[in-house]
C-alpha cells in the first residue's frame, strides 16, 4: 500500500500559515502539520484541529528563528543581543552549548504538548535536528516522549539505527523552484510502497509572511498546487492514502 504523510512545515508563525494548512486539509491533500511552539499563533493549534479533525500535530523543533522558550539564561549561547536565536544555520550553533539546546528543545517539547492536541511526531526547522550538536539531543528526546520522526538524507541512517520510527521516504523538493503542478505530478507518480512524507510549506501570504519569512511568495502557490482538482484526482486514481505521522505510533 501506498501512504503518504504531506506536512505542512511552520504552523503558528503566521495567522496566513495557519489559515493555508486548513485550506489545505479541507480542499487539498495535507493531512500532517509540524508546530513552531515559539512562534505567535502556535496557540490556534486546539482551535484548529476542531475544524480539521484528522489533521495531525508534530512539534517543529526551532532553534534559529524566533526567540527561545526558554528564559535567556538558560539558552545564552544560542542567542544574539536581542534575544532572538542566532541567525545562518548551520554555524549559528557552531558555538552553542549542548545542555541548552537540550534545555530549549525540551521546553518547546513541553509547549506542544501542552496545547489540547495530540502530538503525532517530531521535525524540525532547516531541518536543524541534523546538525552534530543537535542529532543526539533529538533522538533522546524523541525516545523519551515516545515520538516518531521526520528523518532527512543528512540523518536517516543515524535515526534509523537509534531505532526511531520514521518514514521510508522523504521528499523535500516541492519547494522553491520545485513548486510546479507538474513536479508535484511527477513525485506523486514515483511514490513507491510504504510510507512517504512529502514536505510543504503552504500559505495566505499577507504583509505579516512578507516581514517574517524570506519564504513567502512560493507558499501561495503551493497552497493553490496542494488544493489543485487534478492533484487530487491523482491521488484518487493511485489508491494513495492520505495519513498522518499517527501511523508510525
Amino acid at each position: 500500500m501506498k501512504y503518504l504523510i504531506v506536512n505542512a512545515d511552520d504552523f503558528g508563525l503566521t495567522k496566513g500559515v495557519n489559515k493555508g494548512v486548513v485550506e489545505c486539509y479541507k480542499n487539498g491533500i495535507l493531512r500532517s502539520t509540524s508546530i513552531m511552539c515559539n512562534m505567535p499563533y502556535a496557540n490556534e493549534a486546539l482551535q484548529i484541529k476542531k475544524l480539521c479533525p484528522d489533521l495531525g500535530f508534530g512539534i517543529h523543533i526551532t532553534l534559529d528563528a524566533g526567540k527561545p522558550l526558554s528564559s535567556a539564561g538558560k539558552v545564552n549561547t544560542l542567542i544574539d543581543e536581542r534575544g532572538y536565536f542566532k541567525r545562518g544555520f548551520p554555524h549559528s550553533l557552531d558555538d552553542a552549548d549542548v545542555d541548552q539546546i537540550r534545555t530549549e528543545i525540551e521546553e518547546q517539547i513541553k509547549k506542544a504538548f501542552s496545547l489540547g492536541v495530540s502530538i503525532t511526531h517530531m521535525d524540525s526547522h532547516h531541518h536543524v535536528q541534523s546538525h552534530p550538536k543537535v542529532i543526539d539531543v533529538f533522538i533522546e528526546m524523541a525516545h523519551k516522549y515516545n515520538l516518531p520522526v521526520r528523518s532527512t538524507p543528512l540523518d536517516r541512517e543515524i535515526i534509523i539505527k537509534a531505532g526511531l520510527k520514521t518514514v521510508d521516504n522523504f521528499i523535500y523538493n516541492f519547494y522553491d523552484e520545485g513548486v510546479k503542478k507538474e513536479n508535484l505530478l511527477s513525485i506523486l507518480g514515483s511514490i513507491e510502497e510504504g510510507i512517504t512524507e512529502i514536505m510543504s510549506h503552504p500559505a495566505y501570504v499577507d504583509n505579516e509572511l512578507m516581514n517574517i519569512s524570506s519564504y513567502n511568495t512560493k507558499r501561495e502557490i503551493e497552497r493553490t498546487i496542494l488544493t489543485d482538482k487534478d492533484v487530487l484526482q491523482f491521488i484518487l486514481n493511485n489508491n494513495i492514502l492520505l495519513v498522518n505521522y499517527s501511523i508510525l505510533k
